[in-house]
């Protein structure tokens, strides 16, 4: 019997085994595992099953689980404005995941971002101007012009992001922005918050209730799609209704085929995948390596830096296997890695 996940706190994972085969939750189609519930990853069905009005009381808590200081009582989406027409000529619109605005006008502009993205951060910030110029545009309209004092007494925005890969080193997953003064740290406003969540630094296969809940949230994300039951860490309530919400079986039958296809991706296109994913750590391993070489010398700056691209090839290679389902043998043959090279001891 082959395990396809890892084991997660005592949890029983998914396996290849007659139980597994005749449970309906759980389907194998093509050498993909689709489990029990929907992969909340993919941009599309993030939008779909957190932008649901039904849906919202599992977004709310969220929300005040990251942003404590705001007392979010309830939100309305804004599914009617999603699309930000970009007023550069020839420029490209933005198009939000989810933007919701709480009961005293504070907007949210919540998004997942499953693959790497260059300039990430100035996204999120071209992002948080719409809701800004939406706010002083609708109050002026149809009105003389306010005080000068008032005119942009707007509510406050927050850029939420939901990130399936690291832009910083280490294991810290929570990171919060705002503007501030650069040398004594005082607060240039707080009309305006970036909350980001880099899941891709939580690396752990298994999770406790002890964790914080930044730590469990990115957990039950990455790997909702692969698991097929809630994990006992996940004590709390908000994962309960999170988990009921993505269950595959809630979605209509039409909107399950649609799944189904979006998760079937083709051998090639995850070659094509980790090609990049190892160029691209390769090339950043050998660029440290380089630039610490020169102080310490060619040789080891540029064995340092093989290293590091080796590691970001194994990484990969894992989430592969822990949260895509793919097998040990399909992992070792795209990346020309041995399984003892990238499975934990």
């Amino acid at each position: 019997m082959r395990t396809i996940k890892t084991n997660v706190a005592g949890y029983s994972p998914v396996k290849e085994s007659p139980a597994v085969l005749e449970d309906p939750r759980v389907r194998h189609i093509s050498g993909i595992t689709i489990g029990r519930y929907v992969d909340i990853l993919y941009d599309k069905w993030f939008k779909k099953i957190l932008g649901a009005e039904g849906n919202k009381d599992v977004l709310i808590a969220i929300l005040r689980e990251l942003i404590p200081e705001r007392e979010i009582v309830d939100i309305r989406y804004d599914k009617k404005n999603r699309r930000k027409v970009n007023p550069f000529v020839d420029g490209h619109d933005a198009y939000f995941d989810v933007e919701c605005v709480d009961s005293s006008g504070v907007r949210f502009v919540v998004e997942m971002q499953k693959s790497e993205q260059i300039n990430f951060a100035e996204r999120a910030l071209f992002y948080s101007t719409f809701p800004i110029q939406e706010q002083v545009e609708a109050e002026n309209k149809g009105k003389r012009r306010r005080a000068h004092d008032k005119q942009f007494d707007y509510q406050p925005v927050y850029v939420v992001s939901f990130l399936n890969f690291s832009i910083h080193e280490g294991e810290k997953v929570i990171y919060r922005y705002g503007l501030r003064e650069q040398d004594s740290g005082e607060s240039m406003t707080d009309r305006l918050k970036f909350i980001i969540l880099e899941m891709g630094n939580y690396r752990r296969e298994y999770i406790n209730a002890s964790d914080s809940f930044a730590e469990k949230l990115s957990f039950a994300l990455t790997h909702m799609g692969t698991l097929a039951g809630r994990p006992p860490g996940l004590i709390e309530e908000v994962f309960s209704r999170l988990f009921e919400a993505c269950e595959l079986e809630r979605l209509t039958a039409g909107e399950q085929t649609e799944y189904k296809e979006d998760t079937m991706t083709t051998k090639k296109d995850w070659e094509n995948i980790l090609y990049t994913a190892e160029i691209r750590g390769e090339k950043k391993g050998m660029e440290r390596g380089m630039k610490k070489g020169m102080e310490k010398g060619m040789e080891k700056g540029m064995e340092k830096g093989m290293e590091k691209g080796r590691q970001a090839l194994i990484l990969t290679a894992r989430r592969l296997v822990n949260q895509m389902g793919l097998s040990v043998e399909q992992a070792s043959e795209a990346t020309g890695l041995s399984p003892t090279e990238f499975l934990d001891n």
